[in-house]
């Protein structure tokens, strides 16, 4: 693929990707920082032979974006948490929200998106069917799935 040519495909899908990656990280800012990074990355790769560049585009967006959330919940600190310890209700309320975070973070990747997307970041079902290029039914079939999966397992782990 000449230089141009993947530049030119690169500059079409680049508003879905900001899309796609503020619906993920819910800030302009975060959007633009994830899109130049995988724009970064797939310059890297522009001699690869990529059959479908956007769909890929879309992919290292969406994994950058992912990763980003997952690194803002790990850098808490712990010390600044407004936590009532000696309250027994709220402590094991964070308890299990640790717990259903960590069965989401088990998912598998499209799962945690969908299910980030609508219970997270409060979008339609419409909204993430368009991001993530796919069908409603799609998603609400993985939506479910994740759902279902999440309330099996904190079954087992509550047992």
């Amino acid at each position: 693929m000449t230089t141009e040519r993947f530049m030119d495909e690169v500059k079409a899908v680049r508003p879905t990707l900001l899309s796609v990656a503020r619906g993920i990280l819910g800030s302009d800012e975060e959007a633009e920082d994830v899109v130049q990074d995988a724009m970064l990355r797939l310059w890297q790769l522009r001699d690869e032979p990529i059959m479908n560049v956007r769909g890929f585009a879309r992919v290292v967006v969406r994994n950058l974006a992912l990763s980003k959330v997952r690194q803002k919940r790990e850098m808490v600190d712990i010390g600044r948490a407004d936590i009532a310890y000696d309250d027994e209700t709220e402590s094991a309320r964070n308890e299990q929200i640790d717990r259903m975070m960590t069965l989401v973070d088990a998912l598998p990747t499209m799962q945690q998106t969908v299910l980030r997307m609508r219970h997270m970041q409060e979008m339609t079902m419409t909204d993430i069917a368009s991001i993530i290029g796919t069908s409603e039914a799609a998603v609400r079939q993985s939506l479910s799935r994740a759902r279902r999966s999440i309330i099996e397992q904190f079954k087992l782990q509550s047992k």
